[in-house]
C-alpha cells in the first residue's frame, strides 16, 4: 500500500511538473504549416480549418500559417466584400476556440469595401479571442504570451526593421519570434544560403525563430520554380530543428524547449553602454511612452569615385616576422595592380593563437605597424589589417586603417568581444569610421557580426563601404555556412563591402589556428522583382550579392566599383523610414535617428 501510494504521488508530481513546464514556458508543441495559397477565400478557409483540426489531433498548442494564407488579394480571382472577409476571419477564431489552441495566420484585409488591401497578421488564443490584428510594416510589435512564453509576430519584410526583428527580444524578453512570410522567406535558391535571414537572427538574440512560408508553383524573377517554401524552426543557437523545402500543404510538429531561449546575446546587446540609451528609447516606444524629439540629421554624402578593392586572404604563422613579410609582400603586389585599398584579416600580424596574442610585446607590434605604414606610403595604397594592441593598459583586438600617405587614419578596437580572456572590449563607435578617397566607410571585427545594429545604424548615417575582418577558427561545415550567412547579412547595409577571413595555414611549418578562408567582396544590387545585374557571382536581391569570393587557400581577390554620393538605406532614402514616418507614432523615425547619431560617436568627416 505504501509502495502504491508512493507511485501514485510520483505520477501526480510528474504530471504536475509536466504541466508546470508548459505553464512556465519551458516547452511548447508547435505546428508549422506550409501551404499553397489558393486563389479563392473559401478554398483557403477550408484548408486552414482542416489544418487547425489536424494540429489539435497532433497535440499542438500553437499552429502557424503563412502571410496571406487565408486570402491573398494579389492572386485571388474572387473579390469578397469586407464583411465576408471579417466573417471568415472570425470562423478561424471559432475553430481556434473549439480546438483549444493558439492560431496565427496572415490575410489581405481592407478597412472598407473600396479600400486598399494591406497584409495583416492575426493571432487567436485558445478561447477564440483575437489578441492581435497586426498590419505589416505599419503597426509596431506587440508582445503576447503563449502559455507563459513571451512571443512576438512580424510579417515578411518587417524583419528589416530593428524595432520588429530584435527590439522585443532585447527589451521585452520575447523568446519566440514568429515570422509569417509570403515568398522569399526561408528559400534563397542556394543550398548553403537557405534560411540566411533566420539562422543569424536566432544567434544574435538566442531566441527561437519560426518562419512559415508558402510554396509557389510559378517561376519567380530569379528563374526558380517552384519557389518560396523553406518553412522552419530555428533553435537559439542557429541550428535547424525542423523544416521543409518545397513540400506543398504540409504541417510539421515539433516540441520546443524555451529554456534554451536564454536571450544571452540579446542581453549583452541590450546592456552595452554604447547602445543602452538607444534600446531604452525603443523600450519606451513599445510601452507607448514618448521619447525626446531628435534633431534632424543630414546623412553623410560620399564622393563619386571608381574604387578598386583587394581582399588579401593570407595564412597566418605563429612567427610574427613571417606574417609581417607576407603582409608586406601582398601590399607591394596589390599596389602594382593599381588597387586603391587592400584589406587583411583580423589578427593578421600575430595569428589567432591565444599564447601568441598574450605573449607578443607591444614593441614588436609597434615595429610591425611602422613597416606596414611605410609599405602603404610607398605603394600609395590604403591598408586595413587586424592585430592586437595595448590601449590604456589593456590589450584590445584592433583594426588599423592606414591611408595611402602612411598615416593611421583610425584604430578601431573590437566592441563585441567573446574572447574576454584575451581582450578588453572597445569603447568607441567613432573609431570604426573613416573615409577612402572621401567615401564614408566603417571597419568591424570578428564577433561584431552578431550585432546587426552596428551596420544598420551606420547605413542610416550614410556609411557607404563596410570592411569586416575575421579569423574564424571553427572550420566545421555547419559553422562555415552559418558564418557565411552572418557575414552577408551584416554587410547588406553597405552599398559595397567585403569580409576577409584567414586562409588555411596547414601548409605552413608553424601554423596558427585553423581557418578556412571564404573571403568575399559584395555589392548590394538589384532588389524586389529585379533580374540579376551583370557582374555578380551570387545574386541575393534581398541581402547583398557576392561579386567574387575566395576558397580555402592564400589568395587575393579584386573588384572595381563606382561609388555614388549616397547609400539608399540612409535616413532620408530608406523605404523603412518612409514607413516609419507614416506611422501614427512618428517617434520611430526619431528613434532610428537617435541610433544614427549614437553610431558615429561624434565622428566628423
Amino acid at each position: 500500500m505504501i509502495i502504491l501510494r508512493k507511485c501514485f504521488i510520483a505520477i501526480i508530481l510528474a504530471s504536475t511538473c509536466s504541466l508546470m513546464s508548459t505553464v512556465c514556458g519551458k516547452k511548447l508543441t508547435v505546428g508549422v504549416v506550409q501551404t499553397v495559397i489558393e486563389n479563392k477565400l473559401e478554398q483557403n478557409r477550408t484548408k486552414l480549418i482542416s489544418f487547425v483540426d489536424e494540429a489539435k489531433v497532433r497535440g499542438c498548442q500553437l499552429v502557424i500559417f503563412p502571410e496571406g494564407a487565408l486570402y491573398w488579394a494579389d492572386i485571388a480571382i474572387d473579390k469578397p466584400a469586407k464583411a465576408e472577409i471579417d466573417a471568415t476571419i472570425e470562423k478561424i477564431g471559432q475553430r481556434a476556440r473549439q480546438a483549444g489552441i493558439w492560431v496565427i495566420f496572415g490575410t489581405s484585409y481592407k478597412l472598407t469595401d473600396n479600400g486598399k488591401y494591406h497584409n495583416r497578421g492575426v493571432v487567436y488564443n485558445p478561447d477564440g479571442k483575437r489578441v492581435l490584428f497586426y498590419r505589416k510594416n505599419q503597426d509596431v510589435p506587440q508582445r503576447f504570451f503563449i502559455h507563459g512564453v513571451p512571443c512576438n509576430l512580424l510579417i515578411c519584410s518587417d524583419r528589416g526593421y530593428l524595432e520588429h526583428s530584435d527590439l522585443p527580444c532585447l527589451v521585452q524578453g520575447s523568446q519566440v519570434i514568429i515570422d509569417i512570410s509570403g515568398g522569399h522567406g526561408g528559400d534563397d535558391g542556394r543550398p548553403d544560403l537557405r534560411l540566411i535571414r533566420y539562422r543569424p537572427w536566432a544567434t544574435r538574440t538566442n531566441a527561437y525563430v519560426i518562419v512559415s512560408n508558402p510554396v509557389h508553383d510559378d517561376t519567380d524573377f530569379m528563374g526558380h520554380s517552384p519557389w518560396g517554401g523553406g518553412s522552419a524552426i530555428i533553435r537559439p543557437d542557429g541550428s535547424i530543428q525542423a523544416g521543409r523545402r518545397y513540400e506543398k500543404d504540409v504541417m510539421f510538429v515539433e516540441e520546443i524547449n524555451t529554456e534554451k531561449a536564454t536571450l544571452a546575446e540579446a542581453k549583452l546587446r541590450r546592456n552595452h553602454p554604447l547602445f543602452r540609451t538607444f534600446w531604452d528609447a525603443g523600450r519606451d516606444l513599445l510601452e507607448e511612452i514618448k521619447i525626446e524629439p531628435v534633431p534632424e540629421i543630414t546623412p553623410y554624402t560620399s564622393a563619386e569615385r571608381t574604387i578598386k578593392v583587394a581582399a588579401a586572404q593570407i595564412a597566418c604563422s605563429r612567427d610574427i616576422d613571417e606574417n609581417i613579410s607576407t603582409i608586406l609582400r601582398h601590399i607591394a603586389q596589390v599596389a602594382q595592380e593599381d588597387a586603391d585599398i587592400v584589406v587583411f584579416q583580423e589578427l593578421a600580424v600575430t595569428g589567432a593563437h591565444s599564447d601568441d596574442i598574450l605573449s607578443v610585446r607591444q614593441s614588436e607590434l609597434d615595429n610591425a605597424l611602422i613597416k606596414i605604414r611605410n609599405a602603404a606610403k610607398k605603394g600609395s595604397i590604403y591598408v586595413i589589417l587586424g592585430m592586437p594592441y595595448d590601449i590604456d593598459g589593456a590589450r584590445r583586438n584592433c583594426a588599423f586603417v592606414i591611408s595611402d600617405n602612411g598615416t593611421v587614419q583610425t584604430r578601431y578596437s573590437q566592441i563585441v568581444v567573446k574572447r574576454s580572456n584575451l581582450f578588453q572590449p572597445g569603447t568607441s563607435t567613432k573609431a570604426m569610421w573613416f573615409n577612402v578617397k572621401s567615401v564614408h566607410a566603417i571597419v568591424t571585427i570578428g564577433d561584431d557580426v552578431d550585432w546587426i545594429e552596428i551596420a544598420d545604424l551606420a547605413a542610416s548615417r550614410g556609411m557607404y563601404l563596410h570592411f569586416h575582418l575575421s579569423y574564424q577558427s571553427d572550420t566545421s561545415a555547419q559553422s562555415a555556412t552559418l558564418r557565411k550567412q552572418k557575414n552577408l547579412l551584416f554587410l547588406t547595409y553597405a552599398k559595397y563591402g567585403l569580409v576577409v577571413n584567414a586562409a588555411n595555414p596547414s601548409q605552413l611549418h608553424n601554423p596558427s589556428l585553423p581557418a578556412n578562408g571564404m573571403s568575399m567582396i559584395v555589392s548590394r544590387e538589384g532588389g524586389h522583382n529585379q533580374a540579376s545585374p551583370a557582374g555578380l557571382v551570387y545574386y541575393l536581391p534581398y541581402q547583398t550579392s557576392i561579386v567574387c569570393s575566395a576558397g580555402l587557400e592564400e589568395t587575393v581577390i579584386y573588384t572595381k566599383r563606382k561609388t555614388t554620393p549616397t547609400n539608399n538605406l540612409d535616413l532620408r532614402r530608406s523605404w523603412r523610414n518612409r514607413n516609419r514616418k507614416a506611422r501614427p507614432q512618428r517617434d520611430w523615425y526619431d528613434w532610428i535617428t537617435k541610433g544614427a547619431e549614437i553610431i558615429t560617436g561624434e565622428y566628423h568627416p
